[in-house]
């Protein structure tokens, strides 16, 4: 099993994930290992709009406590990615199939509301070397979230 660590609520913002993601692709690059990249778009279910404002922020601290620490999130409003180093196709899927898991069910805000999340998912994996870049995992992960999106939660 391999080991998580939880980061509470804190992901990278876009400036850093940007930074941190040209890291990995070069390392991908100089040393071929599989990288994979997931991107999310939740939409939350809330009566008021105090719970639905909390909302990227709850799914934010339930979604560190899924992921192992050496990967890389981040989000901007409702959209996450998940940077993903040395993770093939397989892992990718696993990791995937834990997240719709994990936010199938309802969560209880310390308030005593509950909210519960639609997720969208689109990933994709690149096998490493020279072929890859930046635009490639990120073109081809947003396509996978827009096909996600069209067939619908």
């Amino acid at each position: 099993m391999n080991k998580t660590l939880s980061r509470g609520e804190d992901l990278y913002d876009g400036s850093v994930f940007k930074i941190l993601m040209e890291y990995e692709v070069a390392r991908s690059n100089r040393y071929p290992a599989p990288l994979s990249l997931i991107q999310i778009e939740i939409i939350s279910t809330a009566i008021d709009e105090k719970t639905r404002s909390a909302a990227p922020f709850l799914f934010a601290s339930a979604l560190n406590s899924h992921l192992r620490s050496v990967d890389i999130p981040s989000n901007t409003g409702n959209r996450f990615k998940i940077l993903l180093p040395t993770t093939n196709e397989a892992g990718a899927r696993a990791v995937c199939e834990r997240l719709l898991s994990v936010f199938r069910t309802k969560f209880n805000t310390q308030d005593g509301t509950s909210i519960a999340f639609t997720i969208n998912i689109g990933c994709t994996t690149h096998s490493g070397g020279e072929s890859l870049t930046n635009e490639i995992l990120l073109e081809k992960s947003e396509t996978a979230l827009k096909q996600a999106i069209l067939k619908g939660p």
